[in-house]
Order: structure tokens, then C-alpha cells, then sequence
């Protein structure tokens, strides 16, 4: 490596022979070409442009409802993004006095008010005693469907459950059950993105992703 300090302040004891500053203005000239060719090309090279688009995720739940039976039922979530995603999915229960049962006022929101009291399994409504393949219920109450679904309208191979009123439930006489299905999506890849905002290090309930990138899901059991 060359160590300007070494030569500071020092004095050549010998003379340059004659024909060394030709060569070094032959050198210096060469130089000034190769530096001229270099900008030439930097000049009339294209550049490349490359163009990162974000990728998103997009869910949209689509459910079946028969109200003469009081039954929700094919409750599967379709990916509308760009790319993998896993889903889950939080059912909300509800009594809405005014209500159409099935309906809603606005296309987001089920028309009448919310009245006091909480729906109970087994006593007002009653689910189907087991989930579909790839649903688990986790110990944070949502439904995790472990499986990537596909993008650009993927969805859940099987739906999550079905869901009946009971027609001895004193409340149903009176007032319709509500019951919103609100799905939650997120990037299939990195797998950290799901371990981590989902994780149960963040108050949710995937382990680990497994094998074919499966969620391993805490369940309360």
C-alpha cells in the first residue's frame, strides 16, 4: 500500500533520465483520453429505470343468508390484493331493534339501533360445531385462517362456519340478531410480518408459520 509519509520532505538523489517526461506526457495524454471515453459513454448511456409498486392486501368477505331459517352460512374471505395474504376474522354479535333481519340501510351498516344485552351461544344462537378445515379459533377470539389465499381474488377454500338463530331464543322474538363478520388481512411474505404484527408477543395468537407456510395458531384450549 503506498504511504505518502514515506516520501514527504525527502529529495530525489538521482537524476530523471531524458526520455521519462516524454513517456509521462505520453501517459498523462492516454490518461486524458481513457477520462474523455469514460465521460463520452456516462454521457450517452440510457439509464435503467426500475419501478417498485407496493404490493396490498385487500379483504372482502362474502357470506350467504337465509332469513325464513335465520341462518349465515358460506362465511369465506376473499383476497382482492396484490399479494398472498393470511385472513382472520372477529364475529361481532348484536340485538338491533328496527332491523331487517339480513339487511342493511347503507351497504356497511345494518340498519336499526343496537339494544342492550349480548347474544349467547347456545341460548339465542348456535354455531356449527366444527369449523372449516384451516379455521382455528384463537386464544385472542379471532378466527385465523391458516392457509396464504391467493391474491387478486383468492379466497378461503372453505367457509368458517354457519350460524343460526334459535327459535326458542325469547330475545329473537323481539329483536333481530346482528352478526358482523370483520376480516383482517395481511402479507403472506416476509413471514415476520404475520409473526410479528399478529403474533403472540403482540396480543395474537400465531406461534410460528409452518410447513407450506401453515400458521401454527395458539388456541385457548
Amino acid at each position: 500500500m503506498f504511504d505518502r509519509k514515506e516520501y514527504e520532505g525527502k529529495r530525489a538523489l538521482r537524476r530523471w533520465p531524458k526520455w521519462l517526461p516524454v513517456v509521462a506526457a505520453l501517459a498523462l495524454a492516454t490518461a486524458v483520453t481513457v477520462g474523455g471515453t469514460l465521460a463520452w459513454l456516462t454521457a450517452h448511456t440510457n439509464s435503467v429505470t426500475n419501478t417498485f409498486t407496493m404490493g396490498n392486501v385487500d379483504p372482502d368477505v362474502e357470506e350467504s343468508f337465509d332469513p325464513d331459517a335465520g341462518t349465515k352460512s358460506e362465511i369465506k374471505v376473499t383476497n382482492n390484493g396484490s399479494v398472498e395474504a393470511y385472513v382472520r376474522v372477529a364475529l361481532v354479535f348484536s340485538w338491533r331493534n328496527g332491523a331487517v333481519a339480513g339487511q342493511y340501510n347503507d351497504g356497511e351498516q345494518p340498519g336499526g339501533d343496537i339494544v342492550a344485552g349480548t347474544p349467547m351461544e347456545g341460548q339465542d344462537y348456535e354455531m356449527s360445531e366444527n369449523l372449516g378445515e384451516g379455521w382455528v379459533l384463537g386464544s385472542d377470539g379471532y378466527y385465523y385462517y391458516t392457509k396464504p389465499v391467493a391474491p387478486k381474488g383468492g379466497k378461503t377454500e372453505t367457509s368458517l362456519c354457519t350460524i343460526t338463530v334459535l327459535p326458542g331464543s325469547e330475545k329473537a322474538a323481539e329483536y333481530n340478531l346482528d352478526v358482523q363478520v370483520l376480516a383482517d388481512s395481511i402479507q403472506a411474505a416476509p413471514e415476520t410480518a404475520v409473526t410479528t404484527m399478529w403474533g403472540i408477543d403482540n396480543d395474537g395468537s400465531v406461534e410460528r408459520v409452518g410447513d407450506k407456510g401453515a400458521l401454527v395458531i395458539k388456541t385457548s384450549n
